[in-house]
């Protein structure tokens, strides 16, 4: 028989996590319009509709809070878990056609940097600044380099005699071409996150893999 007495602590462990993801969803607005060294605690405690001391009891200080802002965008997931945890990364792992594949990452890479570009720009931009955004910086990118090799190690197995370079270069080349900088890039240059997705799709495909025949363009979200 299950005690009632259990059920409040499981309500407020709700509540808690509920609370955190509007501090993250207010902090994320905070920070794209004022930028880090313009974002106040208080602002953003006012846009979660909760007390400045919460915000700081949940979070520490600023860079824990931008550090947050920036998993939950990479993810797309409210409650923790890693890039590699989630349900559209092993698709794309999964899926037995080479060609596919990339075009399964480029749908990923415009659906994550749709929602996370602008926040990752902003940790970019603030990690000369402060020693402990720079070591968040760098994890990013470290996480970004052993997906890319990841991938590069599942994608050779499939491709076989289509692959155009070894494991290390196709793990270089991946990293280089999903970059969040140049998502921005191509945005700014007029691609919408549609065209950008083809773009990116033709262009793995055609830089990783000899001729062959090649899926059509997918359509989704990551």
């Amino acid at each position: 028989m299950v005690k009632a007495v259990n059920r409040p602590s499981g309500l407020r462990a709700e509540q808690a996590a509920q609370t955190k993801v509007r501090i993250l969803e207010a902090a994320r607005e905070v920070f794209e319009r004022r930028g880090y060294g313009g974002a106040r605690i208080e602002d953003i405690a006012a846009g979660a509709g909760v007390a400045v001391p919460t915000v700081y009891k949940t979070f520490t200080n600023k860079k824990t809070l931008l550090a947050g802002v920036v998993a939950r965008a990479m993810t797309g997931a409210d409650y923790a878990g890693d890039v590699d945890e989630q349900d559209w990364w092993k698709e794309q792992l999964r899926e037995p056609d080479p060609a596919r594949q990339l075009r399964l990452i480029a749908r990923n890479a415009r659906t994550i940097y749709g929602r996370a570009a602008s926040v990752l720009e902003i940790l970019r931009a603030s990690a000369p600044l402060d020693p402990d955004i720079a070591a968040t910086w760098a994890d990013v990118f470290a996480q970004r380099l052993q997906r890319s090799h990841r991938t590069a190690h599942n994608l050779l197995a499939k491709a076989g005699r289509r692959a155009r370079f070894d494991e290390q270069e196709t793990a270089v080349t991946l990293l280089a071409l999903t970059r969040p900088e140049l998502y921005s890039e191509q945005i700014g240059l007029g691609r919408d996150p549609d065209q950008y997705e083809r773009w990116l799709g033709d262009v793995l495909v055609t830089s990783l893999l000899t001729s062959g025949s090649d899926p059509q363009p997918l359509t989704g979200s990551a």
